[in-house]
């Protein structure tokens, strides 16, 4: 079997297990968390991004927690990666393996009534509207 196929098989079992972690996620979570869930999605780019910054920013969420999302940017700028990105599929997959934890490890640790009212905050503004 050739090498293309070889990768092709990879992404798709990679995906295939990725897709498996997430909706297993989603089954665990609360209905409280999938509604916290929801309501950033409704945020648009701008207003995803104003948050995470604001949350960033905030003195109630641990240092190191705050440093996640810093370290997930400068490894997605990194050249070197876990699965180099010339190969196809796989390459940019990693690359959103490495996201989705960072996020599910923000979710899990940051205090919900932060978020709470960082989101409520952000949806309340004329921005948002």
């Amino acid at each position: 079997m050739s090498l293309v196929l070889w990768a092709a098989l990879g992404a798709i079992v990679a995906l295939a297990l990725a897709c498996a972690a997430a909706w297993l996620a989603w089954r665990r979570a609360s209905g409280e968390e999938r509604a916290l869930v929801k309501r950033i999605a409704r945020l648009p780019l701008r207003g995803k991004l104003a948050l995470a910054l604001d949350l960033a920013r905030d003195g109630r969420i641990p240092v190191a927690l705050r440093g996640v999302p810093v370290l997930t940017v400068l490894y997605l700028a990194m050249p070197l990666d876990i699965v180099p990105d010339f190969i196809p599929v796989l390459g940019q997959l990693d690359d959103v393996l490495v996201v989705v934890v960072a996020v599910a490890v923000l979710f899990r640790f940051t205090p919900r009534a932060v978020i709470e009212s960082h989101l409520s905050a952000r949806e309340a503004s004329p921005a948002h509207k």
